[in-house]
């Protein structure tokens, strides 16, 4: 099952993590997605325990919901031209599929972040005899 509130804070953390870090490195957008999709898979397996696959299937929409906004912002600023659309087409085919491949490592990620934190064993301090 797919939860939506997870997948949004995700998507949320991915857009403005993209617009701030791909200003400072090339790299950055891609480090973005794949920070947004490890929160989504970690908050979904949080409120539920999740399959890997759910988890791949949190940190794949957090990839499209996130190359799509991408894609679309440059649209705008460019000024909707029709020679930039064109190219925007091929780039949105490519930048969508890198984005799904690491939302889906991300997500598996995640889910394993969040199993690992809660099966983690606690120190029991000595008890006073």
């Amino acid at each position: 099952m797919i939860d939506q509130k997870s997948v949004i804070i995700g998507f949320l953390i991915a857009l403005v993590l993209v617009l701030a870090m791909g200003l400072i490195f090339p790299i950055g957008q891609f480090v973005a997605v794949l920070i947004g999709a490890i929160v989504a898979g970690y908050l979904a397996n949080k409120k539920a325990k999740i399959t890997v696959v759910e988890a791949a299937l949190h940190g794949i929409l957090v990839g499209i919901f996130t190359g799509i906004v991408q894609i679309l912002i440059v649209f705008v600023r460019s000024g909707f031209s029709e020679t930039v659309a064109s190219i925007l087409i091929i780039a949105a085919l490519v930048l969508i599929g890198a984005y799904i491949i690491i939302g889906a490592l991300g997500g598996i990620v995640g889910t394993l972040v969040g199993v690992k934190s809660t099966n983690s064993p606690e120190i029991k301090e000595d008890q006073p005899k």
